[in-house]
């Protein structure tokens, strides 16, 4: 009986994470908590799994559309998913969910509507010239009766499942609504995307059950932890790490030198160390942080000051002042 209780008890204590189990989001989702630095523990397929290091955090895998309705109702404190997904089955209920991140920065597509290739229409003006009720296959009836009613279109909605792209040939619907990538499953169905028809730019984000954010500390504790790590890690992303060795009098005439080229101020300035050298002369080395895409013209401006022996490497984190978005939680959860 003691040990059936102690179970229970720590059963109570979990806190569960959604994220998504098949597909696309499911893999782009674990690489990207992998790359955090969180590591999930799964036991083959096995729906429920574990973040190694947070003895009390369940990851729980499942569709979407489940993880949504399970931070929704408060069986899932926390989730990953796509926000085109989250803003159809929140539209008319959004207060339940607190989008903690709303730019994971995987994951991306976009809600549009197309039409058929052979169409002379390419804009949404363009359809009201055709002066008839649109057949519409879509998945996202919500964002669809949103968008075509805001443009004062008349339309009917056609059930939709499986892939929808076909439904205009097998003359199922006119036009559809569905989610875009590359575009290329379009044009193989002979489809194009209007020109203003775009309803949603969608990405990962991660949401959380807003009453538990508000009555469990823990929750909110490690949700600054995961902003920590998922905003040092994305930002990390556009920058590398540079050293290099350069002869001069001192560390500040070698900075004076630096700061007088814009491409090698780093983030904050760079950092000059002496370097013990069996040849002999006074040798620095220094190391900035850059944007990779600056990379090219920072090399360039290192050997122009006499630099040598470029070593660049990739960042892990970037670490900064507490997260904007952790005081925007803070201020979203005390005015709801």
């Amino acid at each position: 009986m003691e040990t059936k209780n102690m179970k229970e008890k720590s059963n109570s204590q979990l806190i569960r994470m959604g994220i998504p189990s098949k597909g696309r989001m499911a893999s782009e989702t674990q690489d990207f908590l992998n790359s955090c630095g969180f590591k999930i523990r799964r036991n083959r397929q096995q729906y429920i799994g574990w973040l190694e290091g947070f003895p009390n955090m369940q990851i729980v895998f499942q569709r979407q559309k489940d993880i949504i309705n399970g931070v929704f109702n408060g069986n899932l404190a926390y989730g990953i998913v796509g926000l085109d997904i989250l803003t159809e089955l929140t539209l008319e209920d959004p207060n339940k969910i607190v989008i903690i991140h709303g730019d994971l920065r995987f994951g991306n597509c976009t809600l549009e509507v197309s039409i058929p290739e052979n169409w002379k229409e390419n804009s949404v003006k363009d359809l009201k010239q055709r002066k008839q009720i649109l057949r519409i296959a879509s998945k996202f009836p919500l964002l669809t009766k949103e968008f075509f009613n805001r443009h004062e279109l008349d339309f009917e909605l056609i059930n939709a499942e499986g892939t929808i792209e076909v439904a205009p040939t097998l003359g199922y619907s006119d036009i559809i609504v569905e989610l875009v990538s590359t575009g290329q499953t379009l044009k193989d169905n002979r489809l194009k995307r209007l020109q203003d028809g775009c309803i949603l730019q969608s990405q990962a984000c991660f949401i959380a059950n807003r009453k538990i954010l508000k009555e469990n500390q823990d929750v909110l504790d490690i949700s600054l932890t995961f902003l920590e790590y998922f905003e040092a890690t994305i930002r990390a992303k556009d920058y590398v790490s540079v050293f290099i060795n350069i002869r001069g009098k001192d560390p500040e005439n070698i900075a004076k030198k630096m700061f007088s080229k814009e491409s090698l101020k780093g983030l904050q300035g760079p950092t000059i160390s002496p370097v013990i050298s069996s040849q002999g002369g006074d040798w620095f080395a220094v190391h900035i942080i850059v944007e990779k895409k600056k990379l090219t013209e920072t090399i360039r401006a290192l050997r122009e000051i006499g630099g040598s022996g470029v070593v660049v490497s990739p960042t892990l984190y970037i670490f900064e002042e507490e997260p904007k978005r952790y005081k925007e939680l803070l201020k979203n959860l005390e005015e709801k």
